[in-house]
């Protein structure tokens, strides 16, 4: 499994195993988990519209865990708008 890199936060390979077995999530949802918090993030044009896209397609687990990396994007590119 590849790194992925959400701004103001890492996610290793041992990482994901670790995250998906807690949460009960298969291994090949992870990518499109993150996949679905960056379209949020660069396709919706408010973050109430981003917030609606994540909410219609995840649930449970997956839809935390979409929050979460959402938060993390916004927060990566927050700090980028104030440099």
């Amino acid at each position: 499994m590849p790194t992925y890199d959400l701004g103001t936060l890492v996610v290793g390979s041992h990482d994901v195993k670790k995250l998906t077995q807690a949460l009960d999530i298969p291994d090949h949802r992870f990518e499109d988990i993150v996949n679905l918090a960056r379209q949020a993030w660069e396709h919706e044009d408010t973050i109430s519209e981003s917030i609606e896209h994540i909410a219609q397609n995840a649930s449970g687990s997956e839809l935390v865990l979409a929050f979460v990396f959402f938060g993390r994007i916004w927060e990566d590119n927050q700090k980028e708008d104030d440099e």
